[in-house]
């Protein structure tokens, strides 16, 4: 949206090489998500889009953190389960503050005690 996000450098060529390859092989386009997106941010509608990481199977961990930007250090576990990613999305829906957002979540799991971090809100951003 702003241009702030910082994707690590094998993401980057990863996309420059992958989209064409899965085009050329008619399996998927992610222009079509890119589009989509960029209709999204320039409509005047109350929108979210929510960003996630490496999905997972798994008990509940909680709400997922978030940060404006992808490359935020707090993103660095880059996994989250996919009943908090569904949580999030739902809790989305009435937090007001996330209106025009595209906020990139991530697990609570602290990737060096494998402990989960709870922060006073759920949907507080770290």
């Amino acid at each position: 949206m702003d241009g702030q996000d910082r994707y690590p450098r094998r993401l980057r060529i990863e996309m420059a090489l992958i989209p064409p390859l899965v085009r050329f092989l008619r399996v998927a386009d992610i222009g079509d998500q890119e589009r989509a997106c960029a209709l999204i941010f320039a409509s005047d509608k109350a929108w979210t889009v929510v960003r996630g990481s490496d999905l997972e199977e798994g008990p509940a961990e909680g709400l997922p953190l978030w940060a404006d930007h992808v490359g935020d250090p707090l993103l660095a576990l880059n996994r989250t389960r996919r009943i908090d990613f569904a949580l999030f999305m739902v809790a989305a829906l009435t937090d007001d503050a996330l209106i025009h957002r595209a906020p990139a979540i991530v697990s609570r799991r602290d990737t060096s005690t494998g402990r989960i971090s709870l922060p006073h809100s759920p949907m507080t951003r770290l």
